[in-house]
């Protein structure tokens, strides 16, 4: 049976927006009574580590200069790399300019047509100047249209070519910082991964945000997502200077962040929803 209220029944309406504000009600209430049963959980969970002596794994502390360092070596390098064309950009810029370049020679070889045409109008061959004649205006014609085409390939090429000189320049200046990056991130991402895996295997308790976020530890249907992401949380945090305590990524990035850190923070928000 339908419940949706009709149109023209106020009091259907009426009963039918109560009944969906006490579900919401309800399920607010749901919601907060989850929230704090977590918290207790975590409580005593913390409590009950803490009195058996547990490990601590204070993966903030664990960050050294040379950490920092190779974040900061990655960041730069891809600000860098972002700034890129990729090679179908380049590509498709490239033919723009070859358009241009085509035109021009077309054009050439239409003004040097024409010129051989008026030659042979005056020349002293009267059969030749006559079927020059004849040639003449379709020969001017097709110069027209070519000229006509001109000032819009022009500035697409000019365009198109203003774009590639930058990306150029770019590769040159900052080829080493790009270059680094493979070699550099996996080598953080080492430094990283190695603090985590002895603190699982100590069974050691993490700090607030990573078991608020991960858990105590790698799930078993997941492992490998987990010390992925649990890897990549702690790069972003050390990139980006985070330190909150109650949060993995912190804030969301602002609106003049680079487009790296705003795809970075996106998917780790995304993979961090889908491991828990």
């Amino acid at each position: 049976m339908d419940e949706t209220p009709r149109t023209g029944d106020p009091q259907r309406t009426d009963d039918f927006a109560a009944q969906l504000d006490a579900v919401r009600a309800d399920i607010g209430e749901l919601l907060r009574a989850v929230r704090l049963m977590g918290q207790q959980v975590n409580w005593l969970m913390d409590n009950a580590l803490i009195t058996a002596e547990a490990p601590i794994s204070d993966v903030d502390e664990d960050i050294d200069e040379v950490m920092v360092a190779l974040a900061a070596t990655v960041e730069r390098g891809e600000v860098f790399r972002n700034q890129l064309l990729d090679g179908i950009t380049r590509s498709e810029l490239r033919q723009v300019v070859d358009r241009y370049m085509d035109w021009q020679r077309r054009l050439d070889d239409q003004y040097a047509t024409l010129v051989a045409l008026s030659a042979a109008v005056v020349a002293d061959d009267e059969p030749a100047a006559l079927r020059a004649a004849e040639q003449f205006p379709a020969a001017a014609r097709a110069v027209r249209d070519l000229e006509t085409d001109g000032p819009r390939l022009e500035a697409a090429a000019r365009t198109a070519r203003q774009r590639l000189d930058a990306d150029d320049e770019i590769r040159r200046a900052h080829s080493p910082d790009i270059n680094a990056v493979p070699v550099v991130w996996q080598e953080l991402r080492r430094r990283l991964r190695a603090v985590i895996d002895e603190g699982v295997a100590k069974h050691a308790l993490f700090p607030a945000w990573f078991r608020n976020s991960l858990g105590l530890g790698p799930p078993r249907d997941q492992p490998t997502l987990w010390f992925e992401l649990a890897t990549e949380v702690r790069a972003y945090r050390i990139t980006y200077g985070v330190v909150a305590d109650d949060s993995p990524l912190g804030a969301p990035p602002a609106a003049d962040s680079s487009l790296r850190r705003v795809a970075w923070y996106r998917r780790l928000s995304e993979g961090l929803a889908r491991l828990s």
